[in-house]
């Protein structure tokens, strides 16, 4: 998309952000959760990526935590299209989008911007609970991925927020 850079800064001085693809085509932002949350331009398959963190996982929980995100990963069911996954390298869960940027205008950008932190701000708050609630039974040892309050696959909890314009 050519007008790549011309969305992204639109999208930075509506949000108050400075937002500049650097030399390898990245920017790195830190959200208000303290979070971060990187948009990566992947020129070879002409691809915006979001990928941002939601946090770390206690090592004595990450089987149960691990299945929870898994499930919920299970064709995008809870994830409005989202991926969860695992950065190894920061032992922190993340949340990703790629957006296809062939064809897209620069107002598909901002909106899947502006759906993309809202979604990980819901997926921030449910990943806590998942992670708190895991420590409360004393590590997971079941691994079954199941809340307290309902449990994954039934609604429960489920971001309300849709990725796709």
């Amino acid at each position: 998309m050519k007008d790549l850079e011309q969305a992204l800064k639109s999208i930075g001085a509506k949000s108050g952000l400075e937002i500049e693809l650097d030399e390898t085509g990245a920017c790195a932002l830190q959200l208000s959760d303290g979070r971060t949350l990187l948009i990566q331009e992947r020129g070879g398959i002409d691809e915006l990526d979001f990928v941002a963190t939601l946090g770390r996982v206690p090592e004595e929980v990450r089987g149960e935590v691990f299945t929870g995100l898994l499930s919920a990963n299970f064709y995008w069911q809870e994830t409005c299209g989202a991926t969860l996954s695992w950065n190894e390298d920061l032992e922190e869960a993340v949340i990703m989008y790629p957006l296809p940027l062939a064809g897209a205008r620069p107002e598909t950008v901002e909106e899947v911007f502006t759906r993309f932190l809202e979604l990980q701000a819901a997926w921030a708050e449910r990943f806590a609970g998942m992670v708190a609630a895991a420590q409360e039974r004393g590590g997971g040892e079941d691994g079954d991925g199941e809340e307290e309050d309902g449990g994954f696959g039934d609604g429960a909890g489920e971001p309300g927020v849709i990725i796709n314009p």
